[in-house]
């Protein structure tokens, strides 16, 4: 009898807990915009060189810098932001400056929201033609040109 119970136990845990064999892995549902999206930045090659970012915060703690790097794409979406490790700290950079001119006029014009900012000479990406010509978010300071017929 406890051999027919420990059968029919095992048996039956066996049906419950078994997947399915048709399905194969996890189903992913996901809009076909994030692939066109993940396409196209892939094709886009940039160009390292030599310039300038500016660091805006750095911190221990991933969240606070996170939070910073969200209150600045607010502000300044068309401007890349580059959060990087290096131990212990998470460092917040932003924008691809050749010229450190370029790197001052972003470094004043942040001044009241990101006080601590101060200028680097890194590695930098710049952007080539097919990038510029994918970009479609509006920045502050584009106007919409309306033509009439």
């Amino acid at each position: 009898m406890k051999q027919l119970v420990t059968f029919l136990f095992i048996t039956i845990s066996y049906l419950v807990c078994a997947q399915n064999k048709k399905e194969k892995g996890v189903v992913i549902i996901k809009d076909k915009k994030i692939d066109a999206l993940i396409q196209n930045k892939s094709n886009i090659k940039r160009i390292t060189t030599g310039g300038y970012r500016v660091q805006l915060y750095f911190s221990t703690n991933k969240d606070e810098v996170n939070e910073r790097r969200l209150k600045f794409i607010k502000s300044y979406p068309r401007t890349e932001t580059y959060i990087t490790y290096d131990a212990p700290n998470y460092i917040l950079r932003v924008g691809d400056f050749v010229e450190r001119n370029d790197a001052e006029k972003l470094k004043k014009e942040i001044f009241r929201e990101f006080p601590d900012n101060f200028i680097i000479k890194t590695a930098i990406n710049i952007p080539n033609d097919d990038e510029e010509e994918n970009d479609s978010i509006p920045t502050k300071d584009s106007k919409e040109k309306t033509i009439k017929k």
